[in-house]
């Protein structure tokens, strides 16, 4: 479980390099520089389909479809509904979505795994959910703040975009659920290898899909020369998001959902919002506010909460393995010592 909830922190920390791409390069749209992401990832991936060539042959028709449709909605289409809530809503609101999700997440795998052994109780994973969501909230009341003066001002565009953010939530949520329900189905595939074929696959999309919308003469920025304003500097945010945010952060993740329950998993997300934070207060040169270093420690009282919430329903399931175990064994002896009644009369030992 340690390493598991190691590598979810490791997403997290490159994921949160996402939100301060788009101030390295001021002068692209974000959601250019979004796609620009995923074209880099899917180029990145190419050559690993010769690393993981014999892995591949594993997969079937019905496994790539699932490696293109997953990061298509949870990916491409999460970080554009996104970055379109942030130009329209602004960014505050687009945090307060971001700290339901881990919330949502673990709320909704434990709806669709009732009954079986993925389930928690929920008397016993809502106290760790409600310290999680407290936390998130007091370290965001600035953002809070922000985000009702913008409500105040915005007009319909401001709810246009809160649309799009609630439309992002979505996606997230249903990709972690299935992207983890697929991998734990899947224990004999490759990670690296699945993160390779969902690169790959996603890759016509993103370039098609980057051309219609961006570049060039698209239906944004349209003035925009075709290498734009700064392209050295933009192709290497591009390959940085591309290998870091999405390459080595998928395969973190990827290899974290094979491990981890998705109740459980889909918490950590919330180190994105938290090193995405940390990223934008260095990146200003600014301190943390009071408020955000509580919301900070009561977030991750509620973290540990829930790992100790897993790890003691582990050790519960192997205390009832073993007692079954027991049960068994004296099941056996019981009707080894019967046999011997009616073989010959005598109690066995």
């Amino acid at each position: 479980m340690l390493i598991g909830v190691l590598l979810g922190i490791a997403a997290g920390a490159l994921w949160g390099l996402i939100y301060i791409a788009p101030l390295m390069v001021p002068e692209y749209n974000p959601v250019l520089v979004a796609l620009s992401r995923f074209i880099a990832f899917g180029l990145i991936s190419l050559p690993f389909l010769v690393v993981f060539r014999r892995q591949l042959r594993m997969f079937s028709r019905a496994d790539v479809w699932e490696s293109f449709k997953l990061p298509l909605f949870g990916n491409v289409l999460f970080y554009c509904l996104l970055t379109i809530c942030i130009r329209m809503a602004g960014a505050p609101l687009a945090g307060m979505f971001m700290a339901v999700i881990p919330v949502l997440v673990a709320i909704c795998s434990n709806i669709r795994y009732r009954g079986s052994e993925s389930a928690v109780a929920w008397s016993k994973i809502l106290p760790p959910l409600a310290v999680i969501f407290l936390g998130l909230v007091v370290a965001n009341l600035t953002e809070f703040e922000r985000a009702a003066a913008m409500s105040a001002e915005g007009g319909m565009d401001y709810w246009i975009g809160v649309g799009f953010g609630l439309a992002a939530v979505c996606s997230w949520t249903w990709f972690s659920i299935m992207n983890a329900e697929w991998l734990l189905k899947h224990p004999q595939h490759s990670t690296g290898a699945w993160t390779a074929l969902q690169g790959v696959t996603v890759l016509p999309f993103a370039v098609a899909l980057f051309g219609i919308l961006a570049w060039p003469f698209g239906f944004m920025d349209t003035a925009v020369t075709t290498m734009g304003p700064a392209p050295w500097k933009f192709l290497g945010v591009a390959l940085m998001i591309g290998l870091l945010c999405s390459w080595v952060a998928m395969i973190c993740w990827n290899r974290m959902s094979q491990l981890l329950p998705a109740a459980l998993g889909g918490q950590l997300i919330v180190f994105e919002s938290v090193f995405a934070v940390v990223y934008a207060l260095i990146w200003r040169g600014e301190m943390p506010t009071m408020s955000m270093t509580i919301g900070f420690v009561v977030l991750m009282g509620g973290v540990l909460g829930s790992l100790r919430v897993f790890q003691n329903k582990g050790k519960s399931e192997v205390v009832d393995q073993a007692r079954e175990a027991g049960a068994g064994l004296e099941a056996g002896k019981l009707a080894a010592n019967r046999e011997s009644v009616n073989s010959d009369g005598t109690v066995g030992d």
